[in-house]
């Protein structure tokens, strides 16, 4: 029945234009192999960067009530609609909706190095998620990005990344593909910059 619910919400969250109009099955498969990609370990705690419209966050949250998951996303309107999917399919415990831009989200000292992974699905380029996502994990935790089905070896530049912190870059080959790495160092205090410096001069 929790199932249900999920689909009816997705397909609402169709209408409303919060995500593709592709295939809810494979919205939900696709989800699935994300949480599977990053394996959380009982009881940590997981944020997913831009929810939208619930993917994978809304899967995760049903099938993962045991995790601390925080929602964020900077639309007023998605975080409202998120707030009332996770009561409509039963799984509002331990999940937080925060709603405002992730570069800002991540200096605000309640979520800056929570978090012992962060999911990312359709955020933006490989360059803004990982700036924003880098001041979100605790050392040792893990970004999970899903990825087109082509690979490139340009979209995750081991210069860069090393320089944010990162290490142990992992491709999950699929279908569907994901892309795991993991936190060795902390951020510089400025980390992230604000969204429109991020999107003017990406650091790759």
């Amino acid at each position: 029945m929790r199932q249900a619910a999920l689909t009816a919400t997705l397909r609402r969250a169709q209408v409303l234009g919060y995500i593709g109009t592709g295939d809810i099955g494979k919205y939900i498969h696709h989800a699935q192999a994300h949480l599977q990609a990053a394996r959380p370990t009982p009881n940590s705690k997981w944020c997913d960067l831009g929810s939208g419209g619930g993917l994978p966050g809304l899967l995760v949250a049903l099938e993962r009530p045991d995790l601390e998951l925080t929602l964020i996303d900077r639309s007023v309107a998605r975080a409202k609609f998120l707030e009332n999917a996770l009561r409509e399919i039963g799984a509002a415990e331990n999940v937080e909706v925060v709603t405002g831009d992730a570069s800002e989200v991540a200096h605000n000292p309640l979520y800056r190095a929570r978090y012992d992974g962060v999911f990312s699905r359709s955020f933006g380029p490989p360059s803004a998620t990982v700036e924003c996502a880098v001041a979100l994990l605790s050392r040792g935790g893990r970004l999970v990005v899903s990825e087109p089905p082509e690979p490139s070896e340009e979209r995750w530049p081991s210069g860069p990344l090393g320089a944010l912190g990162f290490e142990k870059l992992t491709v999950v080959e699929g279908p569907p593909r994901f892309v795991t790495m993991s936190l060795a160092n902390f951020p510089e205090s400025g980390v992230p910059r604000k969204w429109a410096r991020i999107r003017k001069k990406p650091l790759f």
